[in-house]
């Protein structure tokens, strides 16, 4: 039985070294004590963790080296998304784009040029082209000689239209590709220029992370040189919130998935947020470097928004693991050992035996003794009349029973004795 109301154990203690002292310095003193309940019992696992966003973006550098930060968005600050949060110096990508964007221009006008070189020079050929058809026509009936001529003009004028075309169609093909070429060109510079403003890809808190400075580690602030690719930002979404605690391997069993959780912030500690279970971890790992507890990660969303809500934050989780209704409860300090059986005092001194169940770190559920609203004592009034040390304050009175096997009527609170090995 010891092992459910070891918790007691401290509770007691206090109680015992405050009314003990008092004891010492006079022959009585008062027993403090409580009233058993009846209602509501909750069994629950008491945790520690910390508060961080569900989701959460990391906006990293651009892959190009040369970068210098110029402006970063104050951190603690919140961002909506296409909101800036990075700038870098952009004053070589700007320099290029306008380079290119002349270079575009040059070429577009050197297309347009070859264009109506072409315009002209099919209709100058169409044109030579009718008339010596036109005078081959007029000229095949005559003499032998002259309708050989205008055979040759017609014949000249028909190769000259393709061959003078083909070279036109060229040359207006080899400008629309350099105008490709060149407007590419301008779209890639206009993109490393974009790049040197990077906007929130969702809403969320700035929170600047460390990075390499050569000497440690250290956040991120204007005038660095990051690596390609380096985180620089954490943008967490703070409409999601959670909170990221773990159980120890031997009460892991009680945690699942879906149970309701009421999380309390330790610098709010008055406000609580509704939370359920969303995750366990199926394997165990070390508590801490070179621990031999192991534990289990627990992921609790918070339900509840609010804006004091913030990554980082600790916290504390209540897991509801039961509710019971209609239990009688008794506080665990109020619960001793008699020969070996849990017992109460009720509030005139006298002993009763109990048989409890189950419990939480507070109270322990009585199944049978007790009916509910009984007054109970907090510590053994026995001690009332076996004398406390400070009736004889002689060395050997307050240290008589400290060595040695206690006996079977021993009457400490539970969980008081030494587990045995």
């Amino acid at each position: 039985m010891k092992k459910y109301l070891l918790a007691g154990v401290i509770v007691a203690a206090v109680l015992i070294g405050y009314y003990g002292v008092k004891a010492v310095f006079s022959t009585g003193f008062d027993i403090p004590t409580t009233r058993v309940t009846k209602g509501e019992f909750v069994i629950s696992q008491q945790t520690n963790g910390t508060v961080d966003a569900k989701r959460a973006y990391t906006v990293s550098a651009p892959r190009m080296r040369g970068l210098t930060i110029t402006w970063l968005a104050p951190e603690g600050s919140t961002v909506q998304k296409g909101d800036p949060v990075i700038r870098f110096d952009a004053s070589e990508q700007t320099a290029e784009v306008a380079n290119l964007t002349s270079e575009l221009k040059i070429k577009q006008a050197a297309l347009e040029r070859a264009r109506k070189e072409y315009t002209i020079q099919e209709k100058q050929l169409t044109l030579d082209l009718e008339k010596a058809r036109r005078n081959y026509d007029e000229k095949k009936h005559e003499a032998p000689r002259v309708a050989q001529e205008a055979a040759m003009e017609k014949e000249l004028a028909e190769l000259n239209f393709d061959a003078k075309l083909d070279q036109l169609k060229g040359d207006v093909a080899k400008s629309e590709v350099e105008v490709q070429r060149a407007r590419d060109k301008l779209d890639q510079a206009q993109k490393e220029l974009d790049q040197m403003t990077i906007t929130a890809p969702i809403p969320g808190l700035v929170v600047y992370l460390e990075i390499w400075k050569g000497g440690g580690m250290d956040k991120v602030q204007e005038g660095d040189s990051p690596w390609p690719g380096q985180g620089l930002v954490k943008l967490p979404d703070l409409s999601e919130m959670s909170v990221e605690t773990a159980v120890s391997e031997v009460d892991a069993y009680k945690v699942d998935s879906g149970q309701l959780v009421e999380v309390r912030l330790d610098a709010m500690p008055e406000k609580i947020y509704k939370g359920m279970v969303i995750k366990k971890g199926t394997l165990a790992r070390k508590k801490e470097f070179g621990s031999n507890i192991n534990v289990f990660d627990v992921e609790v969303a918070i339900l509840d928004s609010d804006a004091d809500l913030k990554p980082g934050m600790s916290a504390s989780c209540e897991i509801i693991i039961d509710r019971l209704q209609d239990v009688i409860s008794v506080p665990l300090e109020a619960v001793f050992e008699d020969a070996g059986e849990p017992v109460v005092y009720l509030g005139n001194k006298k002993k009763r035996s109990i048989e409890v169940g189950r419990r939480n770190d507070m109270v322990v559920e009585v199944v049978s003794g007790l009916e509910g609203g009984e007054e109970i004592c907090l510590l053994d009034p026995t001690l009332d009349k076996q004398g406390m040390p400070g009736d004889k304050a002689t060395e050997p009175e307050m240290n008589k029973g400290r060595m040695g096997n206690r006996s079977p009527t021993d009457k400490r609170p539970m969980g008081s004795r030494k587990r045995g090995r």
